[in-house]
Formats: structure tokens, C-alpha cells, sequence
């Protein structure tokens, strides 16, 4: 049956919706529905396995401490499909106002961004004394590199499924200054999918020398989690939407079994009683099918994460455990082992800096010439666990006395010994990890390091969107042949080929699924692909 027929959707009052996931694709998808699809907020049903909200974008920790903030969770906006969200989402505590109306508001009480010519490195002087900054200029390809990428570009996507990066490009294309922007700016390793290094070259090659300048982003006045997931609860929960936490969700069942067509039951364990949930065929059932974050270990100022220990693997059982069931039933739902599997290619290490005292942000505006939270991000050119630093507006957090400064890291090579710190930086606490960092840009460790706290976090999951895959690894947004299930978030198909590992993609998944179910006239934008001008820009 057709889901966008008439006889096939009802009265929205009479539509009764099951989400299944409390990550940001899910309360988008809620958000839609109330919206754009005229659902009633009390037929909405959200089901989390853990106590409270917030999913993978959860912040925690206070100043005396150390915050801890997921790198994704910077207070950055980017991508047309979370411009649409702020302004579809009332702030509840500004009756009249919308969250872009907030975003829109907070621009005029930013600092003016200093104007600089791309992304920007921090290496060492000669003498091996003196942190210099240096500044990316230009595409920074030779000529037959130039080629390389065009003749890649202008490919076909299907020959790439499951081909690796470094089956396409030499050795020598992994030391230009072109691939260390991409690889910082996106997390890219050369044992990544070639399919979606393919398709990130598609669409931000004509911005990518501008994309993390601050002036040119939708800055939030806090940290994403503060000023974007929580307002959107807020809103749902004024809308009666029943959030049901410590819920596990078992199984969907379909009809008929031999193809999964359309969702009739929902078998789920609630207060440790398990029960099934009957659906019509005009209910809807949108599932977020797997979250980077799953497996993610917190170290401390003084302790290193576990990362990879013997029971990483036990939050991943949980949390993926239902995406493996729908792929058991048929492989329209893709295949969740791909990604799991390989831990060691996909892992990475963020971390969360808390400083007391102005003594680190006088050296680092003095180095950079920026003012506190005007600049780009920076990357340590020569560490061998390729740091990635980012300083954004200051406070991140609404509890952040104005003393604190808050600054996040990434490290794309966490396996690899220390410049300074001679081990592992998946072996090191806070404290090492950032007496690395100022060792690196050659500040003086007192008293700074002992003014701060750092909290590391291992993710071995963090790059899984990226790995290789298969051309059905991925399950579509909307599964062939299926009439009210939809699947969510950064392993889901769009149909456009879009790029995953951003928040603009969890939130077009949930738009395009909402969209889809409901028959809605008004479709989500497409993602734009200027090739010819995209060509051009290397030739030049």
C-alpha cells in the first residue's frame, strides 16, 4: 500500500507515532510530526534504554572538576535542514520566539572574527623553542594529484562501496596539505570509505577553506546539548509527548514475516516487564538505528579511559542489539556487523579542558591573534596523534563561571606514542594529554597545567560512519517496500547521498522520513552538488 495515499493516512489525531531512540534524530522526528504532520503530542511515544535525555549528546561534569563536552557538541550549526529546525522550534521560555529567533540574537553579542586566510596549523620553529602559526592557502595539490582528485570526482559512486581510500589515492596524495585539511576538518583516515570521501568532496569543496571560520557559522549561545537538545525536550514535553525511559525495545514485528512490510507490534521491556504494543496500519514506527557514541569510556584528570577493555562491547550489545534483529529479519535493514567490527579503524579520543585563570588564553590569543572564540579550528602539524584543537565563545556551558575557559580536542592517531609524553595517548590521563597539548604549542606548564582538569574520552566507535561498507549496508531512510517504519540517524541512506557524520544529517534523516511517512507536500532540500564549479576550483 502506498503510505502517501489517502486511504492509507488518516485524521494525524487518529496516527499514534512510536520513535525509538532518545538521540537528536528522534526528537527531531518528534518535532516534525507535531509541526509539519499536525500529530498531537500526547499520540508521540519516545522510548530510550537509559535514565534520562540527551542520547549521544549528553554533556556532563562542573568547573572544579572538568567539563566534558562530545566534540560534536561544539556550538556550531551548519547545513540547511538545522536551519529549518530552529524555526519550526518554539523557546518555550521566550513565548513568541523560536530557537533561530535566539541564535539570530546572540550573533550581535559575538566578538568580530579576525579575517583569516584558511585553516590555520600550529608547527615549530627551527630552533625547536617557538610555536609558529601558519596558515593554509589554496587547494595545496600538485598538478598530477590535481588530476587525481578530478578524475575522482567526476567518477560514478558505485565502483567506491567498499573500497578504501588508499585504494584509490598513492601514498604520496596522504602527505599534501589538501588531504591534512580534509582529514582534520572531518575526521577522514585513508582506511575510510572512498564512497564517502567521494561524496564530502562533492559538496563542500568550494567551502572548505571557510567552513570552521566562525563568522561564517550559526553560532548557539551555549553548547549544543544546552542550546539545542534541551529546548527541543522542553518544547516536546509541553507538547504531552510520552517520553518513557529505561525502556528496551526487543523486537518489531511485521506483516507479513516472510517480507517485513508494515510494522504491527513492538515488543518491549518496560520496569522489567515485558509487553507488546499493538499498532494500526496507519501508526508509524521510526527507529534510530545505532549511535557513534555507543562504547564511549570517560577517563579522568588523573586516569586514563579504558579504552578497548575486555567489556567495552556490553553498552554496544544494548544499543545495537534491536538494528541486528531487523537485519536478521530481511537485508532491506542493512547490516549493523559492518561497522562493529572494527574498533581499530574506527576509534578515536576527544577530550574536554576545563582552565581556571587567564594564563593559557593570554598565550594562545597572543599565538594566534584572535580574540577568545573567533578563530578556526587549529591543528598540532606535528603531533604524532594528530591534535586538533578548538576554542570556541566562551562560557560553552550556562554554569561556567567567567574565570573558566572550556576548549575541546580531537586526536585522529590515539594509538600512536607521544611527542613529549612518550606513550599511547589511548594510555594517557587528562594531565598528560594536555601537557602534550601545551608542550606543542610551547607554553609553560605551570601554572596552567595545574590550574586545569582534563577529561578524556575513548570512542571506539567514533569514525564507524565512515568505514567501508557495502552498497546495502546502510539501510534507506525509508526501507523498499515497507509502509510506517522508518530508521534513523548516522547509519541511515539518505536517498540523496549526503553526507553522514554531521548533526545536518541526523536531523535530514528525521525530516525525510516525517516527510515521507505522512505524504507531506513540502519535501526536505536536497543536498546540492555544484560539480562543474567544484572542477574548477582545482583546475585554478
Amino acid at each position: 500500500m502506498d503510505p502517501k495515499s489517502d486511504v492509507f493516512r488518516q485524521d494525524p489525531r487518529n496516527i499514534q507515532a512510536w520513535l525509538v531512540g532518545h538521540g537528536l534524530a528522534s526528537l527531531v522526528a518528534a518535532v516534525y510530526l507535531i509541526r509539519e504532520g499536525n500529530i498531537p503530542g500526547v499520540n508521540i511515544h519516545i522510548f530510550d534504554l537509559h535514565p534520562d535525555r540527551g542520547g549521544e549528546m549528553v554533556v556532563s561534569g562542573n568547573a572544579d572538576e572538568g567539563y566534558s563536552l562530545p566534540f560534536y557538541c561544539l556550538p556550531y550549526l551548519h547545513g540547511e535542514g538545522v536551519k529549518e529546525l530552529l524555526d519550526l522550534v518554539p523557546d518555550i521560555k521566550h513565548p513568541g520566539k523560536t530557537l533561530a529567533d535566539d541564535v539570530r540574537e546572540f550573533r550581535f553579542q559575538l566578538p568580530r572574527a579576525q579575517k583569516h586566510a584558511g585553516p590555520r596549523a600550529v608547527s615549530v620553529d627551527a630552533s625547536g623553542n617557538q610555536a609558529v602559526l601558519t596558515k593554509g592557502k589554496g587547494i595545496q595539490l600538485g598538478l598530477k594529484d590535481r588530476m587525481e582528485v578530478i578524475k575522482f570526482i567526476v567518477s560514478p559512486e558505485q565502483p567506491l562501496h567498499a573500497k578504501r581510500i588508499d585504494e584509490v589515492f598513492e601514498k604520496p596524495f596522504f602527505d599534501t596539505g589538501f588531504w591534512s585539511l580534509w582529514s582534520t576538518t572531518f575526521s577522514f583516515q585513508p582506511w575510510h570509505s572512498a564512497a564517502e570521501f567521494w561524496r564530502h568532496l562533492r559538496k563542500y569543496l568550494e567551502e572548505i577553506q571557510t567552513l570552521h571560520e566562525v563568522d561564517k557559522c550559526t553560532q548557539t549561545r551555549f553548547n549544543l546539548f544546552e542550546s539545542l537538545v534541551l529546548p527541543i525536550t522542553a518544547f516536546l514535553k509541553h507538547e504531552q509527548v510520552d517520553f518513557r525511559y529505561h525502556a528496551e525495545v526487543k523486537d518489531i514485528k511485521f506483516y507479513p514475516d516472510s517480507d517485513p512490510t508494515t510494522v504491527s507490534e513492538i515488543a518491549v521491556t518496560e520496569d522489567e516487564r515485558d509487553h507488546l504494543i499493538d499498532l494500526d496500519p496507519q501508526d508509524l514506527c521510526l527507529i534510530d538505528i545505532g549511535f557513534s557514541r555507543s562504547g564511549a569510556v570517560m577517563g579522568s584528570n588523573e586516569r586514563a579511559p579504558p579504552f578497548l577493555s575486555s567489556n567495552w562491547e556490553d553498552s554496544l550489545l544494548r544499543e545495537w542489539r534491536l538494528w541486528q534483529t531487523l537485519a536478521d529479519k530481511s537485508p532491506k535493514f542493512g547490516s549493523p556487523t559492518t561497522f562493529l567490527s572494527r574498533p581499530l579503524e574506527s576509534g578515536l579520543e576527544t577530550f574536554t579542558t576545563t582552565i581556571r585563570g587567564p594564563a593559557f588564553m593570554n598565550l594562545y590569543d597572543k599565538l594566534t591573534h584572535d580574540q577568545t572564540g573567533t578563530g578556526t579550528l587549529l591543528s598540532l602539524a606535528q603531533s604524532n596523534w594528530a591534535l586538533t584543537l578548538s576554542v570556541p565563545h566562551q562560557a560553552l556551558f550556562a554554569s561556567q563561571p567567567d574565570n573558566v575557559t572550556v576548549l575541546c580536542g580531537s586526536a585522529l592517531r590515539p594509538a600512536e606514542e607521544g611527542n613529549f609524553v612518550k606513550k599511547p595517548m589511548f594510555a594517557c590521563s587528562g594531565r598528560e594529554i594536555f601537557a602534550e597539548v601545551l608542550a606543542h604549542l610551547r607554553f609553560p606548564a605551570e601554572p596552567i597545567l595545574e590550574d586545569s582538569a582534563t577529561i578524556p574520552c575513548g570512542m571506539p566507535l567514533g569514525t564507524a560512519p565512515f568505514l567501508t561498507r557495502g552498497p546495502a549496508d546502510r539501510p534507506l531512510v525509508i526501507p523498499r517496500d515497507t509502509t510506517n517504519v522508518a530508521l534513523l540517524g548516522q547509519f541511515a541512506e539518505l536517498p540523496d547521498g549526503d553526507t553522514t557524520m554531521s548533526l545536518d544529517y541526523s536531523v535530514r534523516t528525521a525530516q525525510v522520513a516525517v516527510a515521507k511517512l505522512l505524504g507531506l507536500s513540502r519535501q526536505p532540500v536536497s543536498v546540492k552538488k555544484n560539480l562543474l564549479l567544484e572542477v574548477l576550483d582545482l583546475l585554478i
